[in-house]
């Protein structure tokens, strides 16, 4: 057991504290008497850090313990068991969850951890109310489904727009019903964009409105090329042959004359003529001769081939001539430009052809008078522009006649250049689209399974139920209602206070309805009653440990004192060691009774703290409680006693204290001597003593015993010492035998 508390430093008002040699050792029951405010609370938080040899509260707590197991000092925890109930006890494990509608207790400090690791969690998944913007988890998760709804909705808008355009712009059955989930099919086939120029789009536009043509037939010159070659080369010989004649300069001069003179032989002859028909005079005998050796059968023969070939060449010339070109109107609509534009070009190369197959029957027929001359074809020819040129309208033939065999497959492959360019054109919203989607997607991923790469960042079902498990845990962890609703009637007096066990901890009804304000005297009633349940933990064992309880009838009405008292007693007696602390003199009493007994006088020691001035400054001193407190049944005299022996050392320190003591004092006197239910003023006033004294021990006993947050007056000082020899003056002038036994009792 616990012996002595040899010295105490650095802990609140207990700021330098040595044991006084005349001062009893602790005893296994300890009753320890202080105002509110002496530094009770103060030295059972001591006691907590015994425990673990530091206390958080104070960093740099110095102390020295002497008990039977040794002596100790901070940092060493101490080898007995020690459970205390204060208000750090309430703080630690009595909490309220839910909201003011429907509070729900928590009972202990595991479960209170527990409940302050639900509340966070819970703001985890809800939001934090004092944190601007945070919206929690399952907000958030509803929000980021809306927003992938709506991109997924903004994407399908897109397809469905994109299928209209599609449907609108092609034709055929497959277009007409064209609609969204083919875009998206045919977009999903799209790897990269496949964008059509302008004239692209039109002319696969133009093959799918078109209907199907009929074959045309090509062009044919049939042997021109070759015919014409063999002229040329016929032409060139013709025009380099020669043959002897008799040379008639009149008729060379004149090939028109030439060719008049020898017509007419020719008809002389035949008609066998003497006469000249012309003149119808009869011709020279040599004239014939003459003639007929310039006009001979070589001549004849020359002139013949010339013939002939002209009228080949005529031939030629027809067949170039009827070699006619189609009407664009004939070939499908794209093609008809390219079309004209080569029809233009073998229109002029069949002009020119012909212009130079003319040339050479001009030649030719110069020849024919001068068939004795060796001729140079001086007029060129070259059919290769005009064949290249029908070849060329043939090619443009050729590819209408190649689209009208393959019409169906040139509307399918207008159709897919088409869809893929409309396709092509949203390429990049949809890309877009879909990146904003999938970062929604991995973000309700995260919030619906959790980031396998984080484990830190778990999801939602997981914190549900991590906060279903932990409050299902606070619900069966706690002791049984029935118990705890048992041993508050005990405490308390009455039963109208109940437990309840539900989600995560207690709800507590009053009188069947849910209490919603509980007074700070029930809160620490409950707390005690917790306390005393779990002095039955397997993990204490009372009767080798040490039992600390501060003020548990705090703020508790008088009807419950002996109820509570009766309550500590049984819960505190298989103890070790016990320390009782109170600032409640009827408490004080009852205990003080109940230790008196025979059985406990060698077993207890009472102890008052005391708040004496040093150095200026109010420090917290253990010492024996005073006579008068332990022999009276009321602390009257005990006041009397410090009003009495009060001595201004003229500091606020000194005498902070004294109006809330003059107040008590003044309130007993005058219930002892008008013992009736009205105020203070009127009891006072009622006294036969001088109006002004008692019109001033009035005011200082009511103002300055009451805290107005203005800080302490300076003329507290001189008031002190003034309305106490006021009050002692009114006590033994009103009541002198009275005070001469208060005197006496003092001394």
């Amino acid at each position: 057991m616990i012996t002595k508390i040899q010295k105490v430093k650095n802990l609140g008002i207990f700021s330098d504290y040595q044991w006084t040699p005349d001062l009893p050792e602790f005893k296994r029951y300890n009753l320890i008497y202080g105002w509110n405010g002496s530094g009770k609370t103060t030295l059972s938080q001591l006691f907590s850090s015994f425990n673990t040899g530091k206390a958080d509260s104070f960093p740099n707590l110095e102390y020295k313990i002497q008990s039977g197991e040794g002596d100790y000092i901070q940092g060493t925890p101490y080898i007995k068991q020690i459970r205390v109930f204060n208000r750090d006890y309430i703080a630690d494990n009595i909490d309220i969850a839910g909201g003011k509608a429907k509070p729900i207790f928590i009972l202990g400090k595991e479960n209170k951890e527990l409940a302050e690791t639900i509340k966070q969690e819970e703001k985890i998944l809800k939001g934090d109310p004092e944190k601007k913007d945070d919206i929690g988890k399952i907000k958030e998760l509803e929000l980021k489904k809306k927003e992938f709804e709506r991109k997924e909705n903004d994407k399908g808008k897109v397809f469905t727009n994109v299928a209209k355009i599609i449907s609108t712009n092609t034709s055929g059955v497959t277009a007409r019903n064209y609609r969204k989930t083919n875009a998206e099919q045919a977009f999903s086939l799209l790897k990269t964009k496949q964008l059509l120029s302008e004239d692209e789009v039109s002319k696969y536009l133009l093959t799918l409105k078109q209907q199907e043509k009929p074959l045309l037939s090509l062009l044919s010159i049939g042997s021109i090329e070759k015919d014409i070659i063999e002229a040329i080369n016929t032409a060139e010989k013709l025009l380099q042959s020669t043959i002897k004649t008799v040379l008639i300069q009149r008729l060379k001069e004149n090939p028109d004359i030439s060719r008049w003179v020898e017509q007419g032989i020719e008809l002389h002859t035949t008609k066998k003529s003497s006469n000249c028909e012309f003149c119808a005079r009869p011709l020279p005998e040599t004239r014939i001769s003459e003639l007929l050796a310039y006009f001979n059968e070589a001549d004849r023969k020359i002139k013949n081939d010339i013939d002939l070939l002209i009228n080949n060449i005529a031939q030629i010339t027809t067949s170039i001539r009827n070699v006619n070109t189609l009407d664009k109107a004939n070939l499908y609509d794209e093609m008809q430009q390219k079309y004209l534009s080569k029809t233009d070009s073998f229109l002029k190369c069949k002009n020119e052809l012909l212009s130079q197959i003319a040339a050479i029957n001009k030649c030719l027929e110069k020849k024919k008078i001068n068939t004795s001359t060796p001729l140079k074809l001086d007029a060129g020819i070259n059919p290769a522009p005009f064949i290249n040129a029908l070849k060329a309208l043939n090619e443009e033939i050729g590819g209408h006649n190649k689209k009208t065999n393959n019409f169906t497959q040139a509307k399918t492959e207008a159709n897919d250049k088409l869809g893929n360019h409309y396709l092509s054109e949203i390429f990049d919203e949809v890309a877009n689209l879909d990146l904003e989607i999938g970062k929604i997607k991995h973000e309700i991923n995260i919030l619906e399974n959790g980031d396998p790469h984080n484990p830190a960042i778990q999801s939602i079902p997981v914190i549900q139920q991590r906060i279903a498990d932990n409050k299902s845990k606070i619900s069966t962890s706690g002791p049984a209602c029935e118990e705890i609703n048992r041993d508050l009637k005990t405490f308390l007096g009455r039963d109208e206070l109940t437990f309840e066990v539900t989600d995560g901890g207690y709800l507590i009804k009053r009188k069947d309805k849910i209490a919603k304000n509980l007074s700070e005297g029930e809160k620490t009633a409950i707390a005690f009653v917790y306390f005393t349940i779990h002095l039955k933990d397997q993990d204490f064992n009372a009767s080798d440990g040490i039992i600390i309880v501060d003020d548990p009838i705090c703020s508790l009405d008088s009807n419950s004192l002996y109820q509570a008292y009766a309550f500590l007693r049984n819960a505190v007696k298989n103890a070790a060691q016990v320390f009782i602390f109170t600032h409640n003199f009827d408490f004080l009493r009852l205990l003080i009774g109940w230790l008196n007994f025979r059985d406990n006088v060698p077993y207890r020691q009472y102890y008052m703290v005391n708040n004496p001035i040093s150095e200026n400054k109010r420090i917290a001193k253990i010492e024996s409680l005073d006579e008068l407190l332990e022999k009276h049944d009321s602390e009257y005299q005990y006041l009397f006693k410090l009003i009495y022996k009060f001595r201004s050392v003229g500091t606020i320190a000194s005498v902070y204290h004294i109006p809330n003591i003059a107040r008590k004092l003044l309130e007993s006197f005058l219930m002892i001597m008008i013992p009736n239910s009205k105020s203070i003023y009127h009891k006072l006033m009622a006294l036969d003593f001088d109006d002004n004294k008692k019109t001033a021990i009035y005011k200082f006993t009511n103002d300055q015993s009451h805290m107005t947050g203005k800080g302490f007056d300076p003329s507290l000082v001189p008031e002190c010492q003034n309305n106490v020899s006021f009050i002692l003056e009114m006590i033994e002038s009103v009541f002198p035998g009275h005070y001469k036994i208060l005197v006496e009792a003092s001394n």
